[in-house]
């Protein structure tokens, strides 16, 4: 619903490409003031009697990548949400936090679709490889961070990839493609062979997506033979964190079916005069 939201949006208003935010949040009777701040990234606080409000973005944010998806997680709010004032702190926008009650999360959706529209992304990706030179450029393209963009990219690209975000060598959060079905354990430390740890031990890491162990990264009891994945990490020394592009080019795990699982629990003597548990 969120998506389906900032979809209608953009087809009401009829942008194409990159969203001017601050024109959007005027053409819908708000108006964006950048402050001073210790307290919040972004806050909306809505007329209680018309369909207006100000958006107030903190004026010394790092990025303007950041700025614009604060001021389109705020519109996201005015749009989806009746509260006549919020205000959200940097650990809540484009944090993807909650599941898809917490109002939170719906504002970040609305404004990923809003800023990212999955139907141009995927255009832009066409029939090109995972990489960080593509995410880059999709991101440079329509003016949002390249963590918004590995998310949005991961939601529509064909293969089996996911977006791994890790601090202080421990991984905070995943997000897969619809297609890949790998475990990777969030709060744990990172595999030490993985290129991620690499780039928090100080050492120098590949530039292009290249093979790793399958186990620096997923937790398996099914690994094929010579299991491998292929990764690209972007080190982020600002957050303290690194920025990874995970893609499973070739298949992992062999996984029981749960035919063979249900065989397995099965007693071979079952049905033999060895059997160890007979009628009463």
């Amino acid at each position: 619903m969120n998506r389906e939201c900032a979809i209608a949006v953009r087809e009401q208003f009829k942008i194409q490409g990159k969203t001017d935010c601050v024109e959007l949040a005027r053409q819908l009777g708000l108006s964006v003031r950048e402050v001073e701040s210790q307290g919040f990234d972004g806050a909306l606080v809505r007329s209680a009697s018309e369909m207006k409000g100000i958006i107030y973005v903190k004026r010394t944010m790092r990025e303007q990548t950041r700025k614009r998806f604060t001021i389109a997680h705020e519109i996201g709010h005015f749009i989806l949400h009746g509260e006549q004032s919020l205000s959200c702190g940097s650990t809540e926008i484009e944090a993807w936090k909650g599941d898809q009650s917490n109002p939170e999360r719906q504002a970040d959706e609305f404004a990923s679709e809003l800023l990212l529209p999955s139907v141009e992304v995927l255009n832009q990706i066409g029939s090109q490889w995972p990489s960080f030179q593509l995410v880059g450029t999709i991101a440079d393209h329509f003016g949002v961070s390249l963590t918004a963009t590995a998310r949005k990219y991961c939601d529509v690209a064909p293969q089996d990839c996911a977006a791994v975000w890790s601090v202080d060598g421990i991984i905070r959060w995943m997000h897969p493609s619809s297609h890949f079905n790998h475990w990777i354990a969030v709060g744990e430390k990172l595999g030490v062979d993985s290129f991620a740890a690499k780039a928090f031990a100080g050492n120098v890491i590949p530039q292009e997506m290249q093979e790793v162990a399958a186990e620096e990264w997923i937790s398996s009891n099914w690994f094929v033979d010579n299991a491998v994945i292929w990764e690209q990490t972007i080190p982020m020394p600002h957050y303290r964190g690194c920025l990874s592009l995970l893609w499973a080019k070739r298949q992992i795990e062999n996984r029981p079916t749960e035919e063979d699982e249900l065989l397995q629990e099965l007693d071979p003597d079952a049905f033999t005069l060895r059997r160890k548990n007979w009628p009463k």
